[in-house]
């Protein structure tokens, strides 16, 4: 396929435009990797915060149809957190990406002061700008303007400079918050913009893996801003038209397209049988007492325990967003025409699962206007919502067993974290929890102590050298590293999982961290099993990122790819086929750069597993967990990647 390509080297602010064609190329992931694995090598980079590890982005082949879901904005580039190459994508943005007329963005170098990109299209010609900020400019702002703070007031900021620009052309903000200056878990801030104002609960972010703090650190780009008229040309069947598309789509389903899209996609807008939607509507009243909370301690919690913090985290957390988010009607979407409307707020906030759970119960708090506190602090620092709240859950642990000081990580109080607060005070204590898990946030975004730089490493790295900087205050064999939860790659390399129980959650795979991978709570295979589940599952996810498309569409879309490929451009894609062998190239990318699987470090990890067993009814499991629990989790992981590896003709062990 043929793709457009603008490459911007930061070093002399160079601009250039280029057709890029090639034929197993459908997409940017597959774009990406050519160049990071082919052309600049990255895999050799010690540093990933060297200017040529190039951050690649753009837009999939089927934006600018009337397809809803299709309008994702994906980022890739080497991840300073998990080491291999690593795509994270932000819903919506693509639809205004779209206009300017290009596919894909490379950019590399870096400038000399932080940088905002301009990119344009008046509908004739591309035009590309360069604007420098001084850093203490940038500080300022982040620190407040207008009564906002980080991302939102550095939106605000662009907006009030730079819209006239577009002359009245629909654009958007792409921009980062402190945390990309002074930690690996930066993520990329963008909020839907309607007649130059911000829409109240359109936040969407590219954040796993840490892509804002590669934009930043290793190019020194803080903010895109973009928008255009240009408009898209299919090269066979128009499928910006309804009547085309709505002919492919109903070729394949026998139904109805709107009908079709309805039924799959109930869960996020809105489950009448349930009565509520979204992600976070739907996932408390189905995980049930598997929720995790406080750090993942829910091994070491009875169950009837975890059944009264379940039953207060529906009463303090689900019952106010159902009424003030779901009754309300409360919903948008991430900026591109799409009858979903996943996206829900209240007072204000954008309510997603996986942030409000990591900041929220992990991190100790079960009341939804506590945690209203921390996950917006997270947010407005420009953090990663899910690695923060990890690692936040993962501190607040530590302060409360005395293995961290509350000084030392700039921290007012000691949290009340312990089952116990959950269940008797838990308004009061997720207050206090929350509080801090706020505080936290601004002490690791613009490292204030010498302890908040560390955390800013990650929990893998950062435990590391706690062993060593306080290693009086461990117990025999003990590690800092044993209380968090991540999954490890190579000898530095982490991910926080997302925020379910889910054993496929915690097996090192090329990608992790997002959906790649088996992640249903409450069920323990045997490791073949899980392995082809995850196999089976990484091969369409893989397609959701190459493309650009939602993944919360993946119900009806999975079984039309083919057709629209075929329709749209004329290329017969055998699916399954090419993500296998991108997925072996993924793979041997990470191995070149030195992160292959490793056994997990975390005790609290295998724990999770050995429970985990036992919990969700695996007998034969559980009681090879309880005679020799090290020894079973290495056996186990090494079977799930033997077969992992058989599937896919790779050498992915241990």
């Amino acid at each position: 396929m043929e793709f457009s390509v603008l490459k911007i080297n930061l070093d002399g602010k160079n601009v250039e435009i280029e057709k890029f064609e090639r034929e197993d190329i459908y997409g940017i992931i597959d774009y990406a990797l050519y160049l990071h694995d082919e052309v600049y090598r990255t895999y050799e980079l010690d540093d990933p915060y060297d200017p040529n590890n190039v951050m690649v982005f753009g837009k999939g082949p089927f934006a600018g149809s009337i397809l809803p879901g299709t309008h994702r904005l994906v980022f890739v580039y080497k991840s300073p957190l998990y080491g291999g190459l690593f795509p994270s994508t932000m819903g919506g943005a693509a639809y205004q990406f779209q206009k300017v007329g290009i596919d894909f963005v490379v950019i590399e170098g870096k400038g000399e002061k932080p940088t905002v990109i301009l990119l344009t299209n008046d509908g004739e010609r591309l035009g590309v700008e360069f604007h420098e900020i001084e850093l203490e400019k940038l500080i300022e702002i982040w620190r407040g303007y207008k009564e906002e703070e980080g991302v939102y007031a550095f939106t605000q900021y662009l907006i009030d400079n730079f819209a006239d620009k577009f002359n009245g052309m629909e654009y958007r903000i792409a921009c980062v918050g402190p945390a990309s200056l002074n930690s690996n878990m930066g993520a990329v801030f963008s909020q839907t913009l309607r007649k130059g104002e911000r829409v109240v609960g359109s936040d969407d972010w590219a954040a796993r893996g840490g892509t804002g703090s590669v934009l930043m650190r290793a190019h020194n780009v803080v903010a895109i801003i973009f928008g255009g008229k240009a408009k898209k040309k299919f090269p066979k069947e128009d499928i910006g038209s309804i009547k085309v598309t709505k002919q492919i789509v109903e070729g394949v389903h026998k139904k109805p397209m709107n009908e079709v899209i309805s039924e799959k996609t109930v869960k996020y807008k809105y489950n009448p049988k349930l009565k509520t939607g979204g992600t976070f509507g739907g996932n408390y009243p189905a995980e049930g007492d598997f929720v995790p909370v406080l750090n993942w301690q829910m091994p070491y919690i009875p169950k009837e325990d975890r059944i009264k913090i379940h039953e207060n985290i529906m009463k303090y957390y689900w019952e106010p967003f159902n009424k003030e988010a779901i009754e309300t009607k409360n919903w948008t979407n991430c900026g591109e025409p799409c009858p979903v409307v996943c996206k829900k707020f209240r007072k204000g906030h954008h309510v997603e699962y996986e942030p409000y759970e990591a900041n929220g119960p992990l991190s100790g708090s079960i009341d939804i206007y506590a945690s209203d506190i921390s996950v917006h602090a997270v947010d407005a620092m420009g953090f990663d919502a899910i690695s923060f709240g990890g690692t936040a859950a993962w501190v607040l642990e530590l302060v409360y067993k005395g293995l961290l000081q509350p000084e030392e990580v700039g921290l007012s109080d000691r949290p009340d974290f312990d089952k116990d607060s959950l269940l008797l005070k838990p308004v009061e204590a997720s207050e206090k929890n929350a509080k801090l898990v706020a505080e936290l946030a601004h002490r690791v975004a613009f490292a204030e102590t010498e302890v908040a730089k560390i955390i800013g490493e990650g929990i893998r790295r950062a435990g590391e050298v706690f062993d060593e900087k306080f290693k009086d205050r461990l117990g025999y064999g003990e590690s800092f590293k044993d209380y968090g939860v991540y999954t490890p790659l190579g000898s530095n390399g982490e991910i926080v999982p997302t925020m379910y129980w889910a054993i496929g959650n915690y097996i090192p795979l090329p990608i992790q961290g997002r959906y790649w991978t088996f992640y249903q709570f409450g069920v323990f295979l045997e490791p073949e099993e899980l392995a082809n589940k995850i196999v089976a599952s990484a091969l369409y996810e893989y397609w959701y990122d190459n493309i650009g498309w939602c993944r919360f569409h993946r119900g009806w879309a999975k079984s039309v790819l083919k057709a629209l490929f075929m329709e749209a451009y004329g290329k017969n894609v055998e699916m399954e086929e090419h993500a296998k062998k991108m997925i072996r190239k993924l793979i041997n990318f990470a191995k070149k750069a030195g992160y292959e699987p490793v056994f997990w470090d975390s005790m609290r990890v295998i724990d999770l597993i050995a429970k985990g067993a036992e919990e969700f009814g695996n007998e034969r499991w559980a009681e090879r967990f309880k005679k020799e629990k090290v020894a079973t989790a290495k056996e186990y992981l090494r079977r799930v990647l033997g077969e992992y590896s058989r599937i896919l003709s790779v050498d992915w062990v241990i």
